[in-house]
């Protein structure tokens, strides 16, 4: 019978996850392709999976797994000297070369309990992996060593031309390397969908657990629909990986199969959301944010005990939960901010989560005492002044964006309201400890969440002033994506204050795009802010350039799309702006030169010729003979 892994999160087995992305074949029937898009809230949502018993091995052959994928000897022990110095987990597969009889006092020396089964092998006593689970992998068509996480050098084979139901070529795919095993890898050979969300992504959005903590929950099989949301984060910055794969694969684990109602599966959720954004889906991203949310309300994330209840005893699982429903609100007020159809859920849900600490007190495993959301609010009026986490920051920034979204949704023509906005935006920034300011730290590496924090506030003074200012919304009506579309200009009294302000900003949104750093490190909202920076530039360019700044205000239009060129190899939405952008500015630039050209046609030949003779009657003729004399 089947079992629920919602109802009992212990029946998974404690065996090596078989993480195997790049080699198999798959045998389906078409749903994935066929039910691409995201089911209703309605449909079920508790998954369920066979289990089996667990195999033992009957023979052990010449090579582990780790040894033969590196291809080099091994000495066939239970847990050989080369794992063992390693650290890695040894396997053993049969050997396609036939049985060598049993090997001496192995299987007698070892106890039952010890004895781990062949991977690689789908005879019914293995747990499937993500993907074979999901889309009916068979994979004792294809002989693949299992997916080892603490190894750098060991490579998937993915030789195999097996089709696979989804029209994709497993030939094609290449070996990706295993990254080593680190919160924030760098290293060339760190390309795995794995290896990549933590060196590209995660630096932004450090809700899950730390890499080393992760690798144990996936070898555990625990959260096989967080594994896969992952791999498809991580693979869209993987230019030949099955990123439309993963896609589905999760798609159908999380609302085609019963998904369990607890933590993971909202963390799982909200990556598949902002994957979705990133890929110019906004419609299904909406979708799955929405049911993230209604799932951790359900399970009651926004409570303080969830954390500790689901804790168990463990300061960094307990530092996760906290870290899962405050990025749901960094989450949702980004995309409330970006797209006009979603709201703000979490502004007003009542929480009485504690703060955040900082990231690397969260990776070291070194968590302090944690802060209230009121002790932050209070801290303006302590003796002294009080430092707290990058991510206590990031929130404030949030709430605030919360705030300046009711004005401008509603909008609001009381001066009052704008001013109180206006003085929330300012007050952050005074009040900003001096080391909190500078986003880039001694050592040269970016506070990503810091670099969050600045940027959505740089965003929502856009979103407060630019409505009330002098830059019209005419001539870029045309770029509808991450910004309001058919806005127009809000009754105001000082224009001019509201025109200086999103200058401001727009300018120090460039700021932060020259940062010393990959563009592909920051979150992919970057690419939205960007946009309404390039937005404000464009529309001062338009209308009121004065002159001497056409030069500057063009420059930074050249950066805003230079950025928008660069993300959009990495996300689909990008692109998708960028041609937005350039349509507009090429049709400014077409207008401003024939504007240019026809004023000095208009004047006739004729006219600048005789002007040129009346001007040089009045000079002295002696000049001119002085001139000619040789």
């Amino acid at each position: 019978m089947p079992v629920s892994a919602a109802a009992e999160a212990s029946w998974w087995p404690h065996q090596p996850s078989d993480n195997n992305t790049t080699s198999f074949s798959v045998s389906t029937d078409g749903d994935a392709t066929r039910q691409g898009g995201i089911l209703s809230p309605t449909q079920a949502q508790t998954l369920s999976i066979t289990p089996s018993a667990t195999a033992s091995r009957a023979s052990i052959p010449v090579a582990c797994v780790a040894c033969r994928s590196r291809h080099l000897k091994c000495d066939g022990g239970n847990r050989c000297s080369r794992c063992k110095a390693d650290g890695v987990e040894c396997s053993y597969i049969k050997s396609r070369r036939g049985w060598k009889g049993k090997r001496k006092n192995k299987t007698a020396s070892t106890p039952q309990s010890e004895q781990r089964p062949a991977t690689g092998q789908n005879n019914g006593s293995l747990l499937p992996s993500p993907l074979e689970s999901v889309l009916g992998l068979n994979v004792s068509q294809v002989s693949s060593p299992a997916f080892n996480f603490a190894s750098d050098v060991a490579l998937l084979d993915a030789t195999t031309g097996a089709s696979n139901g989804l029209n994709f070529d497993i030939s094609n795919l290449p070996s990706f390397g295993v990254a080593p095993a680190q919160n924030h890898p760098t290293t060339p050979g760190s390309v795995n969908p794995i290896g990549a969300f933590f060196a590209f992504f995660y630096p932004s959005h450090s809700f899950i657990l730390p890499r080393k903590r992760l690798v144990g929950l996936f070898k555990e099989r625990r959260a096989p629909h967080l594994e896969l949301a992952i791999q498809y984060i991580g693979s869209c910055f993987i230019p030949s990986a099955p990123t439309q794969m993963f896609k589905e694969a999760l798609n159908r684990m999380l609302f085609h199969q019963n998904a369990p109602k607890d933590g993971f599966s909202v963390q799982a959720m909200m990556l598949f959301a902002v994957g979705l954004h990133a890929n110019n889906e906004p419609d299904k991203a909406g979708q799955v944010l929405q049911l993230a949310i209604n799932l951790a309300l359900e399970i009651g994330l926004n409570r303080a005990e969830f954390a500790i209840l689901n804790g168990s005893g463990d300061r960094v699982m307990v530092e996760g939960w906290k870290r899962t429903w405050w990025s749901l609100f960094v989450i949702n007020g980004l995309f409330a901010g970006v797209n006009p159809s979603i709201t703000f859920r979490l502004r007003d849900v009542a929480s009485d989560v504690p703060l955040p600490c900082e990231e690397s007190e969260y990776l070291s495993g070194q968590i302090p005492f944690s802060r209230s959301i009121q002790e932050y609010d209070d801290s303006s009026f302590a003796a002294e002044e009080t430092v707290f986490s990058s991510f206590t920051y990031l929130v404030d920034a949030v709430r605030i964006m919360g705030k300046v979204l009711e004005v401008s949704r509603a909008d609001s023509l009381e001066y009052q309201s704008v001013n109180s906005a206006d003085t929330y935006l300012v007050n952050w920034t005074l009040h900003l400890p001096p080391s909190k300011r500078d986003i880039v730290a001694n050592d040269g590496e970016i506070d990503e969440v810091l670099f969050q924090a600045h940027m959505i506030i740089c965003a929502t003074t856009i979103l407060l002033h630019r409505p009330r200012s002098n830059l019209g919304f005419g001539e870029v009506e045309e770029v509808t994506t991450c910004v309001t579309p058919g806005q127009c200009l809000l009754p105001a009294h000082t224009r001019e204050f509201h025109t200086a302000k999103s200058l401001q900003a727009a300018e120090d949104i460039s700021k932060l795009i020259t940062l010393p750093t990959s563009l592909q490190k920051h979150t992919p909202f970057f690419t939205c802010v960007v946009v309404m920076a390039s937005v404000v530039h464009l529309s001062y360019w338009s209308f009121m350039v004065p002159d001497g700044q056409d030069e500057k205000i063009k420059s930074l239009i050249r950066l805003d799309t230079g950025v928008l060129q660069t993300l959009s190899a990495l996300w689909p939405v990008a692109n998708t702006v960028l041609r937005q952008v350039r349509g507009v500015a090429h049709v400014m630039f077409k207008s401003k030169k024939a504007m240019s050209i026809h004023l000095w046609s208009s004047i006739a030949n004729d006219d600048v010729i005789r002007g040129l003779i009346d001007q040089g009657a009045h000079e002295d003729p002696a000049l001119y003979s002085a001139l000619l004399t040789p």
